[in-house]
């Protein structure tokens, strides 16, 4: 009987490592698509004519920043998202 080759030990060490890699890879993935399926959800916000209003009278009162905040806190949405919906709403 063969005993255990100390040769062999990195290259075990090397797949144990490339496995690992591979479920954060593949976990990494399954929370991208999340990310994706959450996105497309706060779409509809550029279309609420109510929100828009209430937006422009955030900014007017508040300023952007509290406005962005006031976003993130009450409709949960992400701090890129509600920056790019207050610039939108002060462009138009």
């Amino acid at each position: 009987m063969k005993g255990f080759d100390f040769m062999e030990l990195p290259l075990f060490a090397s797949l144990l490592v490339n496995i690992g890699l591979l479920l954060i890879v593949f976990g990494q993935s399954k929370r991208i698509k999340i990310l994706q399926a959450e996105k497309k959800r706060a779409l509809p916000y550029e279309k609420d004519q109510e929100l828009i209003k209430l937006v422009r009278e955030k900014i007017d009162t508040v300023g952007d920043v509290k406005t962005v905040k006031f976003l993130r806190e009450t409709r949960g949405m992400s701090m890129i998202d509600a920056k790019h919906f207050v610039d939108s709403v002060k462009s138009q």
